[in-house]
């Protein structure tokens, strides 16, 4: 998908990413792995399995919130858009979620009272 088409900007960061799901052989698994970038609306991260496209995903995504000290766990469910090999046993995998969308900081300062 190109930049102009884009509904949510993308920032570049590795935050530790688990999915569970099925792969492309219809074997299921769990993967810990870090993001290479994420939007409000999804992420694209490297794992070691080709997904098969529109493959339902659940997804938990490790949080650091600036003044907290412990992490933040970010529960949701995503469609697989795309698993391109990049690799031997390597894949670049585009995540759509379907479950709740990721919150910015500024919408967290916004819901907590803040600017």
């Amino acid at each position: 998908m190109g930049a102009e088409t884009r509904r949510q900007h993308r920032l570049a960061v590795a935050l530790e990413v688990r999915i569970r799901g099925t792969d492309r052989a219809g074997r299921p698994f769990e993967e810990t792995t870090s993001s290479s970038n994420v939007s409000r609306g999804g992420c694209s991260l490297e794992i070691s399995r080709e997904l098969e496209p529109g493959a339902e995903l659940e997804i938990e995504i490790l949080r650091r919130i600036p003044g907290r000290v412990e992490p933040s766990l970010f529960l949701t469910r995503g469609g697989v858009l795309r698993s391109v090999p990049v690799g031997e046993g390597h894949y670049t995998t585009a995540i759509h979620f379907t479950g709740p969308h990721f919150p910015t900081y500024a919408s967290e300062d916004t819901a907590a009272g803040g600017a």
